[in-house]
């Protein structure tokens, strides 16, 4: 029996289970997980009888040829059986793992409510906010692919489409039989890797809106009830370092992206290229207590040059089986800005806008969270106008397939008094998707 095969069938294991997605959050086909358990323990018993000298000194040496015959014998079948899963799957393993997104929305006020252009009256009535079709697949064994299409309201301009995001990942290159520092090459349209909220998408938010320093500071077109964010065109270094701190993780993101994308910059379009660089160290303790910090820095060079800074910090307690149904997550950012803006007379001046966020959540049951999310941020405009929010939410998580929420919030400031309930559903079809980080199942 020639142990070089269990490699290359165990490769076949592994090519299989990344088509369906072995990661948490991700459903395993039973019938491969099971052959790849089985022919684990086979080649380990193998080894054992090959290596073991001091067990064949104590076993019959007619008892070793008998196990070794049965265990070549299953060898052979497991050979015959991955062989034929392979066969079966070959025509959909490099197809495109397809899910479907649906977020609807309503809300009712206090008083009358425009979008952010100050064209269409969005208080009191509901919403079709966004369909987000998600495609991923490898392209071969170097490169995944990834395309995301939102179909998104846009308030008074009716729905419109939006590659939110399109980009391709190298792995690795064909020379190298592995990628220094697990370094990662992103190219395309992204989420930006500034802070925690701007990656995630708006079917995967704690709470309905973004926070106000998200939408302020990194962008929005139709207000923080529809999608923010700062989703680039450009490249992205994904990478870890060697972390000074025992027992942390500590990953960087180096990106090269056009410039004028970003809220801070108000749509003025500086010298291209702009420079994002991420730093971010986590911990995890007993699978039960996860501590991640980062720090976030953008920069663009024009006339009116914009800098943004931003650092976050989360903490999720989420313990072990036994008390699954429990969780704890508390977390926060906090944006530091810096550019030049005209005033009403027409002179230049700098202005250094900031603003924070901090949330708490707590799990109540398998199915219930309740969480609570303030608000503060002086506005990147010349008068600094200081706006606040708070609110409060319960979402009811189903399954990952379904997920409901109530809301409050109330704002002061630039919104001048505004309370607004919430209710929202995010309905989930296709592949299983990837559970939210707030999410403990």
């Amino acid at each position: 029996m020639k142990m070089g095969h269990t490699a290359i069938f165990l490769g076949t294991i592994l090519i299989l289970s990344t088509a369906f997605g072995q990661e948490k959050g991700v459903r395993q086909n039973p019938e491969l997980s099971e052959l790849a358990i089985e022919l684990q323990n086979v080649r380990a018993a193998l080894d054992s009888l090959k290596n073991d000298r001091s067990t064949k000194a104590a076993v019959a040496d007619d008892d070793i040829e008998a196990l070794e015959e049965r265990l070549e014998r299953r060898f052979a079948e497991l050979e015959n059986k991955l062989a034929a899963l392979a066969r079966s799957m070959s025509g959909v393993v490099f197809n495109p793992r397809t899910t479907a997104f649906i977020n609807f929305a309503a809300r009712a006020d206090s008083r009358s409510v425009m979008d952010e252009e100050g064209v269409a009256e969005i208080d009191n009535r509901p919403f079709l906010r966004s369909l987000e079709i998600d495609l991923r697949a490898p392209v071969d064994p170097y490169a995944d692919a990834v395309a995301i299409f939102a179909v998104e309201d846009e308030a008074s301009q009716g729905f419109a489409v939006d590659p939110e995001e399109v980009y391709g990942i190298i792995k690795r290159v064909p020379f190298l039989e592995s990628a220094p520092l697990g370094l990662k090459l992103k190219f395309g349209k992204f989420r930006a890797p500034f802070g925690i909220n701007n990656r995630l998408h708006l079917h995967d938010l704690p709470w309905t809106t973004r926070p106000l320093v998200v939408s302020k500071f990194l962008g929005t077109e139709h207000g923080e009830f529809f999608e923010s964010g700062f989703s680039p065109v450009g490249v992205d270094l994904d990478f870890f370092l060697p972390s000074p701190i025992p027992g942390t993780t500590l990953e960087a993101n180096l990106d090269v992206v056009r410039s004028g994308g970003l809220g801070l910059s108000g749509g003025a379009v500086g010298k291209q290229p702009a420079l994002l660089g991420r730093l971010n160290m986590s911990a995890d303790w007993y699978n039960e207590h996860l501590l991640v910090f980062g720090a976030s820095a953008y920069t663009e060079r024009r006339k009116a040059s914009g800098t943004l800074i931003g650092i976050d910090g989360t903490y999720k307690w989420s313990p072990s089986e036994q008390r699954a149904s429990r969780s704890f997550v508390i977390g926060g950012e906090f944006f530091f800005g810096e550019k030049l803006v005209e005033d009403s007379l027409g002179e230049i001046l700098t202005i250094r806008p900031n603003g924070w966020y901090a949330y708490a959540q707590a799990q109540l049951s398998y199915w219930l969270y309740l969480g609570a999310r303030f608000d503060w941020v002086t506005e990147p405009a010349a008068d600094l106008t200081i706006s606040r929010s708070i609110g409060f939410y319960a979402s009811y998580y189903t399954t990952e397939f379904l997920r409901l929420r109530f809301g409050f919030e109330r704002r002061t400031g630039s919104s001048n008094g505004l309370n607004t309930v919430l209710f929202e559903v995010n309905f989930v079809f296709g592949s299983h998707p990837t559970e939210p980080y707030w999410v403990n199942r």
